[in-house]
Order: structure tokens, then sequence, then C-alpha cells
């Protein structure tokens, strides 16, 4: 059976699953040698189409620039796949965005029951409720995912919560701001976007704790004294609509535009540090109380960790310092880019029931090129 699995969102990406086996992933952006984010990745997408015979179809991000439906309701990816395999089909599991980042981790990690945690900026609308942004799973083969804890983030005026559906069990609304999206808050307020958030972990180490600083969480919610949202509110890049309230909080006001010392290191102040280094603290913290949470329900011992926020190398290291007795899986392919294998994975072990353990050996799952093709490439760039 061959899957091709796609991520048409961000970091944009595609997998080939031949028989629940990893044949090539990539994303998109390597091809051009340009990160752009780019959520259109047609040309790996027509290039597996092209050179193999495909079974099945899936997703499990929205795609904005080129929506899923059609004017005929049927999605936009599929008919161009049906161009090339008409008795192929589709499954969408836009609704599954977190299921799909945590069976990336789950199935990759080599555990066969485990904790799987999910951090990222929003994932799958639920109802009308808002969007999940943080969910813990128990996660078990061939395809369970239950839903321990989870966090859903309404932040628009016009979403109502009135239709809560009391089958959601441990779960949380909010309209404050959640773990990723105040690192995307701080990430943007230094003059980055949002997608630069490793950019706000290395500067981090360069601050240091600002008795001047509010707490950024009251438990494990955003601080409304703190943080605001405006989503008709665009400046400084800022396109979450998510900013500091400077009002209430005049010590965290920078005075000049970031981007003066972004190039120039001589220019750049103690505040600017001193918040990555806060936003750092505070969202490691948080996330450890999550996984101690987990801990203490599930009693389990092995934990594999996707999402976004997990490309967070230093609080890896932390999460495994607190935690000694405690044996991760950070997921390498953390953020959205990974949905693509975890798509197909998921949906492998859904149709096969298959309970086969493969974990990931190897991060080599692009194409292959011979000797004899590197030679003459870096022939042809050495002459030019």
């Amino acid at each position: 059976m061959n899957i091709l699995g796609f991520n048409p969102y961000h970091h944009s990406s595609v997998c080939l699953l031949q028989d629940g086996e990893i044949k090539h992933f990539i994303q998109e952006e390597k091809i051009g040698n340009k990160k752009k984010y780019s959520a259109y990745p047609f040309r790996t997408f027509i290039d597996i189409l092209q050179n193999y015979k495909i079974d099945f179809v899936t997703w499990a991000s929205p795609s904005i620039q080129f929506p899923l439906n059609s004017n005929d309701s049927v999605p936009y990816w599929t008919e161009i796949a049906w161009k090339y395999h008409p008795k192929s089909i589709s499954k969408d599991y836009s609704s599954l965005h977190h299921v799909s980042h945590c069976s990336h981790a789950f199935y990759n990690s080599g555990f066969k029951h485990c904790i799987g945690i999910v951090i990222d900026g929003l994932g799958s609308s639920v109802e009308d409720l808002g969007q999940e942004t943080e969910t813990i799973f128990e996660c078990s083969y061939p395809a369970n995912f239950k839903v321990i804890y989870k966090n859903i983030c309404n932040l628009s005026p016009l979403e109502k919560t009135t239709n809560f559906n009391n089958s959601y069990k441990n779960t949380y609304i909010t309209r404050n701001l959640t773990l990723s999206r105040i690192y995307e808050t701080i990430t943007m307020y230094l003059g980055w976007s949002r997608n630069e958030a490793g950019k706000t972990m290395g500067l981090a180490p360069y601050g240091k704790f600002n008795s001047s600083f509010p707490s950024f969480f009251n438990k494990k919610i955003g601080n409304p004294n703190v943080f605001y949202t405006n989503i008709n509110e665009k400046r400084n890049d800022n396109h979450n609509g998510t900013f500091i309230d400077e009002n209430k909080n005049p010590q965290l006001k920078i005075l000049k535009n970031p981007k003066e010392w972004h190039h120039n290191q001589s220019k750049i102040t103690n505040l600017e540090k001193d918040l990555a280094w806060h936003v750092q603290n505070d969202t490691q913290r948080v996330v450890g109380d999550y996984i101690e949470k987990a801990i203490e329900e599930t009693g389990l011992k092995q934990i594999c960790c996707a999402g976004g926020y997990f490309l967070n190398c230093v609080t890896n290291y932390y999460l495994i310092k607190r935690f000694p007795d405690i044996e991760f899986y950070f997921e390498p392919i953390a953020n959205d880019a990974g949905t693509a294998i975890g798509a197909a994975k998921l949906l492998w072990h859904m149709e096969t029931q298959d309970k086969t353990v493969r974990p990931l050996k190897s991060l080599y799952l692009g194409p292959k090129y011979s000797k004899k093709e590197i030679l003459e490439r870096i022939k042809k760039y050495v002459d030019n």
C-alpha cells in the first residue's frame, strides 16, 4: 500500500509511506534552497504522483493559499491526485492535527505505550469552541490516542462557547494566550516573525531574571495583565494580533525598532535579552508542569513530544534534567512539516491495525544521489 501524506500549510512537505515504511520525505523549501515557509508543496506532491502508484492521499493541516474544498466541495488536492490516480482514496485528517503530530512522534519513538504531548501555536478547530494549543495523549498500538488533557484557545470575539459538547472530557477553553502563542508574541515583539522562535531561544542565555517583570503565566494560562489580543491591530509585523500590554507594563516597552540590533549587537539592550530569558524560563517550566501532571495520571515513564514548540532544544534539555527517570523521545521534525509523516502513519495503522514497531533510524529521508552526481554538482559549483 502506497500512502501520500502531505502538509499544505507553512513548512509544507510530502511523505511517501510504503507498507508502513517511510520511503521518501522532503520539505518543499529544501528543493529551492530558500526558506519560504511555503504552503504549496506542488513540486514534491506532483513528483510523487508521477513516479509511484498511490492508493491513499491524506493530510492533517488546512491550506490557506489553496483551500481544501473547490466549488464542487471536492478537496483541491484530491482533484490533483485524481488526475494521476483516479482510484486513489482521500482521507482528510485536518480535524486531527494534534493526533497527527502525536502519531508522528509515537510511531517514530519505538515506544509501545507512552505519553504523547503536543504543543504548537494553533491546531485544529474544535466545533465552534476555538483551536487546540496543547494536548496530552496516552498512546498505544495500533492507533489509540486517548486525550487526557487538552487546551483550546478561543481568541476571536466572534466565536461562541455556548455549544460545548460534554463528551470532550479533560478539555479546557480559555480566551487568554497559551504557551506557544506567548512565545510567538515575544518573538514578534523582538522583531522576528512568529516562525523564528529559535532566535528568541538563542537570545535567552544572554538575559537574566528581572525582578521588574511580571510572570507571563497565571498557573498554565497567559497572564491577562501582560498580554492582550486584537486581531484588527497590525503592527511590528505581528500577524497573530497578540501583543504585550505596554500601558500596564511600561517596564517591558522596547524604545527602539528591534531590527536596529538584529545585525548590530552593540545596539541591543538588557531589556531585549531579559525578555527572551523570561519567556524561555516561564514556558519551559509550564511544559514541565504539564508532563508532571501526565505522569501522575498515567504512571507511564516514556514520553514522546511533538509540535513546533519542541524544536526548542533548551526546553528539551531542561526536561531531561527535571525528569531524570523518564525516557523522552523528541521528534526531530516536530513542526507542521512532520504532519505529512504523521497523517500517513496514522492512516496506515488505522486501516491495517498493524502493530509493527518501526523506530526512526535515520533523518536522511529525502532524495538519494550517487557519488557521481555529487561530484558533478561540486565541479559545476567550483567552475562557476
